[in-house]
């Protein structure tokens, strides 16, 4: 009887503890109908003998067959098909820039998505919580999209009813106070090319102090 009080007792911490996290991609592992699954490609740095420029890439073998992606100047190739930074549409108040994407960058394939992330070479102090992710949809129309940045992650798009799904994330703070208090996940989806609001929104409170990612999700 003594064992059975104890772990009843214990069962309100356990749930809780089950909400806290030491980052964002920590949180977005727990979340269900993860469109990537498989293990992310670095970007290697390459240049062409008689070019100063530099441009990065990755090519093997991914979802069952040969692929390849190329970041150079801003433009994204991938399976030869380019991308130009123009086709890319972004998320409000996102823009799409050439140096979004360099040292650093990974992808994720699916059999018909890629994701592309990385953060600006020149980011620093707060920029760092900024991460440029592009999520292309390939096929006879192809399509591409740039996400919400703030702690943005390939591995936080789901797919939902056939629509990819993500968060946008932005903080919350109390009156009058200069640091935040934690964050708010605000999903959208992609329906017909647009960013629709899905309604489902989660928040999450910064546990020690000035840290963004030590949180406690509600």
């Amino acid at each position: 009887m003594k064992n059975i009080i104890y772990i009843t007792m214990c069962l309100p911490f356990l749930s809780h503890a089950a909400n806290l996290f030491d980052g964002y991609e920590s949180y977005y592992l727990t979340l269900s109908n993860r469109l990537f699954h498989s293990a992310s490609h670095d970007l290697e740095p390459f240049s062409m003998e008689g070019d100063e420029g530099v441009f990065y890439g990755w090519s093997g073998f991914d979802s069952g067959r040969q692929r390849s992606v190329e970041l150079q100047d801003g433009q994204v190739t991938i399976d030869s098909k380019p991308f130009p930074t123009n086709f890319v549409k972004p998320f409000p108040r996102e823009t799409i820039e050439d140096g979004d994407l360099g040292l650093g960058a990974k992808v994720y394939f699916t059999d018909s998505w890629v994701c592309v992330e990385g953060s600006p070479p020149s980011a620093s102090g707060t920029a760092v919580r900024h991460q440029s992710v592009y999520l292309i949809l390939m096929g006879n129309k192809p399509m591409a999209w740039k996400l919400p940045s703030l702690f943005a992650s390939c591995i936080g798009v789901r797919m939902n009813s056939g629509s990819p799904t993500f968060d946008s994330i932005r903080y919350f703070y109390q009156n009058g106070k200069e640091q935040p208090l934690g964050v708010d996940f605000t999903e959208y989806k992609i329906k017909d090319g647009l960013f629709l609001e899905t309604g489902n929104k989660r928040r999450a409170i910064f546990l020690d102090g000035g840290n963004v990612y030590k949180f406690r999700v509600e």
